[in-house]
Formats: C-alpha cells, structure tokens, sequence
C-alpha cells in the first residue's frame, strides 16, 4: 500500500511539472511516466486516462489553495477572515500553476462544473456560517438564502479569479477588480431584514 502512494504521488507530481510546463493538450503521459521514473503500466493503474491524472493534479492543487485561504492567526471578526481570505484568493492568481492549471486549463479540459464540485462544498458551508455569524436572525431563520447568497459571493470571487487569470497584465487590473469585488461583497455584510418580496 505504502508503494502504491508512493507512486500514484510520484506521478501526480511528474504530471504537475509537465502540465505547466507544455499546457494539457501537448503534455505526452510518455514524459510524465518518465519524469516519475514509473512505467505505463503503473499510470494506467491508478488513472484511466491522461484527464483523470489532470483532475488528479487539480484536485490536489483545490486542496493546496484551500490551505492556505485559512488565516494563519485565529480572527475574531468573521467578515474580516472572509476579506482575508478573498483577498488571498486573488494573490493565488499570481501563482503560476494556480492561474494556468487551475484557472485557465482545467475549466477547458474538465468544464467548469467539474472544476468546482470538490472545492465548493466546504466554500460553501465555510460562506454559510459566516452569514449566520454576521446576522443570526435573518440567516438561521432561512437557510435556502443563505444559500443562495453563499452561491452567490462564491461566484463573484471565482469570477473575479477567472478575470484576473485572463487579463494580459493582471498585476494592473488587480486593484480595479478587487476594489470592484470587495465594493460588491460588502452589501452581504449588513443586516438583510427586508421582507422577501411575492410574486403576483
């Protein structure tokens, strides 16, 4: 069991290298198998295809970049651990692998859908707390808004994610789009007690 790990990590690491280095369409799994020191027969044991070893590889990078949006120090304002963590969404662009692998090539090779099922449950129920938190009387009495709202904060950080992960220059449009983003997320922090409007 021990070198079974041991080798499906082998080539989850030889395929990150060879991801970045030559995108998914040109990596060949004949470097990646080479680059692990494993044999095909090996990849083709712990993967169907080469897609599978890339959502191997996204997999692992969601659950790196999930780590490090935990602020290192315990923060008694929950709003203020959501902006810390938005904001360090955003610096995750700079990364080379987060922005080609993650942002660019997995919704092209796995569809958007896929790329975030993994990570978004627990985005999701960590946005959902937070809302309670900052409003128990409105959100603990509906929990279909909060999730809604939750959906909805989440897309707008991916979004910005995804914005700045195309952009020719992103280190310049960065403060546009976190001043745009950060202006958009504050409406979330208020009291929300206005009563639903019904349909006609």
């Amino acid at each position: 069991m021990r070198d079974a790990a041991r080798t499906r990590t082998a080539l989850l690491d030889a395929a990150r290298e060879v991801f970045l280095r030559d995108g998914y369409a040109a990596a060949a799994t004949e470097e990646i198998v080479s680059v692990a020191g494993v044999t095909r027969g090996a990849l083709y044991h712990h993967f169907a295809d080469k897609r599978d070893l890339f959502r191997g590889v996204i997999e692992r990078l969601q659950s790196e970049a999930e780590s490090s949006l935990v602020p290192a120090e315990p923060v008694e304002d929950a709003w203020e651990g959501f902006t810390q963590a938005v904001l360090a969404s955003l610096d995750a662009v700079y990364d080379p692998e987060t922005r080609r692998l993650l942002l660019i090539e997995a919704p092209a090779v796995l569809g958007w859908a896929e790329v975030r099922e993994t990570h978004r449950h627990s985005s999701l129920k960590a946005i959902e707390r937070m809302l309670v938190t900052l409003d128990p009387e409105t959100y603990e009495a509906s929990p279909t808004r909060t999730s809604v709202l939750a959906h909805l904060l989440v897309a707008a950080v991916e979004e910005a994610m995804l914005c700045l992960a195309h952009s020719d220059d992103p280190v310049r449009d960065r403060p546009t789009v976190q001043g745009e983003l950060l202006r958009l997320l504050e409406t979330a922090r208020g009291p929300a007690r206005a009563e639903e409007s019904t349909p006609q």
